[in-house]
């Protein structure tokens, strides 16, 4: 006998599963976009996948799956930069920074976000230790640019020219190699 009931219902834990599924990959570069150099973004990857699963129930089907799913990862990479911040060998986006790029972030083209955030990655790594710390300081919540001109007797208009050169440099490597296309679409920019 058929169970035309069964067959309609759009809650089920397979139909779950799959939108899941659907969207592994935008979820991953949507984290990698907003933590590029964190280097367990999959154990993030799997936390949210976890949220997800036991939020199932607050899930609307028909509603904006995609969009809940971004808005779940974008609470665990909070979480996550908040861990990273003891850690000032890495370089850590502001929160508000973090807000401006999920908020910008361009969900429907997940491989040329991965491909800019690889030549991005790789950009910043043909760049000085001393400008690498540099944009650590203006991007991190930390110190102020003031603070840092203070401690290290430069001017604070020097150091935000340098940021401005930098931001300009990076824009340009990354044009470069996007260009040159000489990165394969599913390259891993975390090294």
């Amino acid at each position: 006998m058929d169970h035309p009931m069964e067959a309609e219902d759009p809650h089920t834990p397979n139909d779950f599963i799959h939108e899941i599924t659907r969207y592994q990959s935008a979820i991953a570069a949507y984290i990698r976009s907003l933590l590029p150099t964190h280097p367990d973004y999959m154990d993030i990857l799997q936390e949210v996948n976890v949220t997800l699963w036991k939020k199932r129930d607050k899930y609307r089907p028909g509603s904006n799956f995609k969009a809940w799913a971004f808005s779940t990862a974008r609470y665990h990479v909070m979480s996550a930069r908040r861990k990273m911040v003891a850690d000032s060998s890495r370089l850590i986006f502001s929160e508000e920074l973090i807000s401006i790029l999920a908020e910008a972030s361009p969900y429907e083209n997940e491989p040329v976000v991965e491909r800019k955030l690889a030549a991005l990655n790789l950009c910043l790594g043909e760049i000085s230790c001393k400008n690498r710390e540099l944009l650590k300081v203006r991007y991190s919540d930390g110190i102020t640019i003031e603070e840092y001109a203070r401690q290290h007797q430069r001017n604070p208009g020097t150091i935000r020219a340098t940021l401005r050169r930098l931001r300009a440099t990076l824009q340009h490597c990354v044009k470069i190699k996007m260009r040159k296309d000489s990165l394969p679409p599913d390259s891993d920019f975390i090294h």
